[in-house]
């Protein structure tokens, strides 16, 4: 009979090997080198230890023997970014969707922008092509103006588009402004020289002028500067654009002028009211500082619609050599162009037959 190797004997070493006794040893060769083996993989430890066998997919009997994908069964939240684990960033594709129907709906509104635009511009030529038909075929309409003594057809929102009637309307009524301050000027030059104010020079002689002013100037400032934009306007012309340019330029000046007040230059500006101050000529003072500020006040008014117009004229891409073509073919259509080109052709047969008489 096998001695029991767990029996506490005082004459062993209570810490020896307990399957170094030779039962032991018997036994475990009785089971083979197989039996040996089973133990040993039940005593290995795996490299790898696996939690969660399911979440890694696979086929797996126990089941009920169905075959499960890689990521099945995972919670929703695992697969979410937060910066320490493999998980992907979330695409969000709401705002992409957004920021492509707005950049959508903006381009078109500018189609539909731009559109409107061209039906005005084609309704704009339609009724330019109307007018100019019906200038050419004797329906000219009615002259209306000036009221008392009509000479021209003028009608700004029958003639002018629509867009550029205000323009035109305002410089209307700063020429009309003008014509009303020339006859209040001559009026204040009159006081002034009635009231015979002894430290005002020249008086008789600034009446003089400022009458004179009453008709050139208000002539002059109609035909030179006001009628070419109108023209312009009515006509998208670059040629009747300059000649406001450069007549309604020396209309400012002419403004600035006036407001100065030179003694015997026509007008009772700033040093004509000061002058009647020093004579203690209340009325002349008064008309002459009215007139001082009326003078001021315009020139700041056709200052900034010269510069309105000028930003238009720029806007439509008008240039100095269509002004000049313009020009050319204007006085070439003229009767006198046609007048000096007959001439011209006539002197030049002349010279080449030697026929001179």
């Amino acid at each position: 009979m096998s001695r029991n190797p767990f029996d506490d004997r005082n004459d062993e070493d209570p810490f020896a090997d307990p399957f170094g006794d030779s039962s032991i040893v018997s036994a475990l060769d009785a089971g083979g080198p197989n039996a040996r083996r089973a133990d040993d993989e039940q005593d290995a430890v795996p490299l790898h230890s696996v939690g969660r066998s399911e979440a890694r997919g696979g086929y797996f009997p126990g089941g009920g023997g169905s075959y499960k994908p890689v990521g099945a069964g995972v919670d929703a939240d695992d697969d979410a970014f937060d910066g320490s684990s493999g998980g992907a960033y979330p695409i969000d594709d709401s705002s992409s969707a957004k920021h492509g129907t707005q950049a959508l709906g903006s381009r078109e509104a500018e189609l539909r922008r731009r559109e409107e635009a061209l039906a005005a511009r084609e309704r704009e030529l339609r009724t330019r092509e109307a007018n100019v038909q019906a200038l050419a075929a004797g329906a000219r309409p009615p002259l209306n103006f000036p009221p008392l003594y009509p000479i021209m057809y003028h009608a700004i929102d029958a003639e002018v588009p629509a867009g550029d009637r205000g323009t035109v309307r305002t410089i209307f009524y700063l020429w009309l402004a003008l014509e009303a301050m020339l006859a209040l000027n001559c009026v204040a030059c009159l006081v002034v020289m009635v009231s015979n104010a002894k430290d005002v020079s020249n008086s008789g002689a600034s009446f003089g002028s400022s009458f004179v002013y009453l008709f050139t100037i208000s002539a002059g400032s109609f035909f030179l500067w006001y009628r070419p934009v109108y023209n312009a306007y009515m006509k998208d012309s670059s040629m009747f654009f300059y000649l406001f340019f450069i007549f309604n330029g020396f209309h400012i000046l002419f403004d600035a002028y006036m407001a100065v007040g030179v003694p015997g230059a026509g007008s009772a500006g700033m040093i004509i009211m000061l002058q009647c101050l020093s004579s203690d000529k209340k009325a002349g003072a008064a008309l002459a500082g009215i007139c001082f500020s009326l003078w001021t006040l315009h020139f700041m008014a056709s200052l900034a619609m010269f510069f309105r117009v000028r930003r238009h004229y720029r806007r439509r891409g008008h240039t100095f050599a269509e002004a000049k073509q313009q020009a050319y073919l204007g006085f070439a259509q003229s009767g006198a162009g046609q007048a000096a080109a007959s001439t011209a052709a006539n002197a030049y047969i002349r010279s080449n037959t030697g026929n001179f008489v």
